[in-house]
């Protein structure tokens, strides 16, 4: 024996599935949790804002940050241009929150322009370096991913 359809029933039955899908996600999906990256990702969008006008004067420097990663460390060099230096460094591990370092800096107008962080404090792996200091009144932001191998 064969079913036939005709198509008022093909329409019905289509909008029956559609109602079922709906009512479906309706109730369902809002049990099913989110999370954000931030707790308080607002407060934080607005203020990229001076991220980006730290990164412009960044590229206004004549001469660009050097970073040489070496057996002992990794060496951040800074512009010569720059006077009294004092900001913080923070180097984010991808897979683990708990290796992350964060640590304040001062160079000051008569030393050399040079940032070290010994390899005590380095675990073998990816980083994002971040780097945000203030000099002559200005706001500086730098970032780089490194690789730490040793």
């Amino acid at each position: 024996m064969r079913i036939k359809f005709s198509w008022e029933t093909s329409i019905i039955l289509a909008f029956s599935f559609f109602i079922i899908f709906i009512i479906y996600i309706a109730f369902f999906f809002p049990h099913v949790g989110s999370q954000l990256v931030s707790d308080r990702y607002y407060e934080e969008e607005l203020k990229y804002q001076e991220i980006i006008n730290e990164k412009k004067n960044v590229l206004k420097l004549p001469n660009k940050i050097k970073i040489f990663i070496l057996s002992s460390g990794i060496r951040i060099i800074f512009p010569e241009v720059l006077d009294n230096i004092h900001g913080f460094f923070t180097l984010l591990r991808f897979s683990s929150k708990y290796l992350d370092v964060t640590r304040s800096f001062k160079i000051f107008r008569s030393s050399s322009k040079t940032l070290f962080i010994p390899k005590k404090k380095l675990k073998k792996g990816c980083y994002k370096l971040i780097i945000r200091w203030k000099s002559d009144k200005k706001k500086y932001f730098f970032e780089k991913n490194l690789f730490w191998l040793s």
